[in-house]
């Protein structure tokens, strides 16, 4: 009979049942969500505390507390004026990309010399943080405040570059002088488009991101990309740079603050103007000479220097964005010139 209940559907029947078509959608998310997760879980469990990385340099190395986490550092102490070096902020980021000038300006200089690991980077604790621009603003100035104390010389690569320009402007009376290496900011892009923004954060919610960093820091991926975007010359990758910045990579939580690089979070608005070109200490730019075909452009470069041709010095060089690492010879040329001058920084 029809209004049999009997001949109706049936709990669990697929006739008369709306819900179930999303019920299904919803059992396969889950599952999927619960299989990503059994293998996060599976991987953390390989992967070693960003402590018990090797030294990155051959220094003594140091801590320092943020509220956010520890910190790691590398001194040579000395006398006169301390030089601070900050490695770039990228997917395999560390200090190591920094040591070809520390080695040179440990063997050249008695001047007390530092190189800082961001948080999130290096042999630096990786928290489950909010990673944004004001975190290493604030972990800059306060390390130049409570670790070096007097007005130091910066060296510094790409948005770290960027990072420390931004203290220099701000709290002058830390910073005598600068030198920044392919500096981001001078070029028109500024992070991925809004829809890889999109992507990055949906890979994220779906706890897909963490796997997806892990097998794009592969050696071979990081090699690649070196010689593709970052060398001019791609045969003079090093292969203890590789190593190294694959070692950083699969640190456990070395995943958080790379996925708020890639997102574009840590890209504050452009700095040409609004701080480049408004800089009142003494600042070398080092750029490519040609960098048509890599992961960073300059093309606002001339312009910013001819708004503050007083402070702001370029120097271009024919090599890629890590010249430490491709033409370290003319690199230091540059750094030595201007490093050593005795001239002091403008008064505030």
């Amino acid at each position: 009979m029809a209004n049999d209940p009997s001949t109706g559907p049936r709990p669990g029947d697929d006739e008369g049942n709306p819900l179930h078509p999303l019920a299904a959608v919803g059992a396969v998310a889950l599952g999927t969500y619960l299989t990503g997760a059994a293998a996060r879980w599976a991987y953390r469990r390989r992967l070693p505390s960003p402590e018990a990385l090797p030294p990155a340099i051959e220094a003594d190395a140091r801590t320092f507390e943020l509220p956010e986490g520890r910190t790691n550092y590398y001194v040579r102490p000395g006398s006169g004026t301390p030089i601070v070096l900050l490695h770039s902020i990228n997917a395999a980021a560390s200090s190591f990309e920094m040591k070809p000038i520390f080695d040179r300006l440990a063997a050249a200089t008695e001047r007390p010399l530092y190189a800082v690991d961001w948080l999130g980077f290096g042999r630096s604790a990786r928290p489950n943080v909010s990673y944004t621009p004001g975190l290493y603003l604030r972990q800059l100035r306060r390390f130049l405040e409570e670790r070096v104390h007097s007005p130091a010389d910066l060296v510094a690569l790409s948005l770290g570059a960027e990072y420390a320009a931004r203290v220099a402007l701000a709290a002058p009376h830390l910073v005598r002088r600068l030198v920044l290496i392919s500096p981001t900011g001078l070029g028109d892009d500024r992070g991925p488009s809004l829809a890889g923004r999109v992507f990055v954060r949906a890979l994220h919610g779906v706890g897909a991101f963490e796997l997806l960093f892990y097998a794009l820091t592969q050696p071979a991926s990081i090699r690649r990309f070196y010689a593709r975007q970052v060398f001019l010359d791609p045969t003079r990758v090093p292969d203890a740079l590789v190593d190294y910045a694959h070692l950083t990579a699969h640190a456990l939580g070395g995943h958080r603050a790379p996925r708020r690089f890639v997102d574009g979070t840590l890209f504050p608005p452009s700095p040409a103007a609004s701080v480049y070109a408004r800089l009142y200490r003494p600042t070398l730019l080092v750029t490519p000479r040609d960098a048509s075909d890599m992961v960073q452009d300059f093309e606002q470069a001339a312009t910013v220097v001819a708004q503050n041709a007083h402070d702001l010095t370029r120097h271009r060089l024919p090599s890629g964005l890590l010249p430490q690492w491709e033409s370290p010879d003319l690199l230091f040329d540059a750094l030595d010139d201007f490093l050593s001058t005795d001239e002091p920084a403008h008064a505030d």
